[in-house]
Parts: C-alpha cells; sequence; structure tokens
C-alpha cells in the first residue's frame, strides 16, 4: 500500500470539509401546522412524509451536499398515543432506543458521546458517533414531548463538527409544548 505525503492530502481534506461552510447556505425556518415546534434548515431541502410503525407520522427535512455524504437532517415522528399496539411512554426508553434505531444504520459505529439533555419542556438524549472508520461524525439529538419524537442528525466531516451551519442547525431547535 502507498501512502500520499500527508501534507498532499491537505488541500483535498479541505476542499471537502469547507464544502459547507464554503457555499452560502440560504435559511429557512420550518414551523409546525400546529405551532408546537420550529427549526433552521438549509435550501434546497428534500421534505418526505410516510406512515411508520405503531401508526406513526413521519415528516422529514434532509439538505446534504458532497454527493449525500453530508448532510443535515430533521425528522418528526408523531406517534399515535390511541393506538392500543403504541410503544412504551417511558420516555428514556423511547430515547434510547431512537439512538439505538440510528446506531443500527451505521454498523461498526463507535459512541464518542452520549447523555440526558432537555429542550424547553421536552426531555433529551444527544450522542455523538464515529462512522465509516472515523471518516465522518454523526451527531445527533433525540427530544420526545406529547406523543412527539424530535430527532435531528447531522453527519459532517469531523473537522466540521462545530461549523456555524452544524451549530446553527442544531441549536435552532424550538419546541414549545
Amino acid at each position: 500500500m502507498r501512502r500520499r505525503p500527508f501534507l498532499l492530502s491537505l488541500p483535498l481534506a479541505a476542499a471537502v470539509a469547507g464544502t459547507a461552510q464554503a457555499q452560502q447556505l440560504t435559511w429557512q425556518r420550518i414551523t409546525g401546522a400546529d405551532g408546537r415546534y420550529s427549526f433552521d434548515i438549509p435550501t434546497p431541502f428534500k421534505l418526505s412524509n410516510s406512515t411508520g410503525a405503531f401508526n406513526s407520522i413521519l415528516r422529514g427535512y434532509m439538505f446534504e451536499w458532497g454527493g449525500g455524504r453530508y448532510g443535515l437532517d430533521m425528522t418528526i415522528i408523531e406517534i399515535d398515543p390511541g393506538d392500543p399496539d403504541h410503544p412504551a411512554t417511558d420516555v428514556g426508553v423511547l430515547l434510547k432506543n431512537g439512538q439505538s434505531n440510528v446506531q443500527k444504520r451505521w454498523p461498526g459505529s463507535t459512541v464518542l458521546q452520549q447523555g440526558e439533555i432537555s429542550l424547553g419542556p421536552a426531555q433529551g438524549r444527544s450522542f455523538t458517533l464515529s462512522i465509516d472508520g472515523g471518516r465522518r461524525l454523526l451527531i445527533g439529538r433525540a427530544y420526545f414531548l406529547n406523543a412527539r419524537l424530535y430527532v435531528q442528525v447531522a453527519i459532517v466531516p469531523p473537522v466540521e463538527q462545530n461549523s456555524p451551519a452544524v451549530t446553527r442547525f442544531m441549536t435552532s431547535l424550538s419546541i414549545v409544548r
């Protein structure tokens, strides 16, 4: 295996890492139809709606760059509390299961950080995973309040974990009731 000199690989790494920072992002404020949540996401983003297990309704917003290798994703999952088969209402278990489900999508990932957090009245969980052998980070936060699960994910090169775009996206979520 022939190794490239480290200095020669720096411009390539900087070009990939700076992709989100280099472009001028146009942000849009998204507010739920019922006014219970709002967040900022760059445009253009992809919007998806689907139905999941336990009669849940999933709404996803995704902004990607780097050929889809990097992205910011907000998913809102509305759980039907009237469904007799709905999942356990133990919020701690629900949030840990949410983290576990994200981890299953990334076999071989390593947990770098995890813990309990809150956002206004919502209980939450934050976690950071090293994925793809450390070439990318998955920064995740999940919050639960009133039969609604909010999941934020940023997939970025390690050098961008504290970038203005990631910081703005991750701190923009507001949950009011």
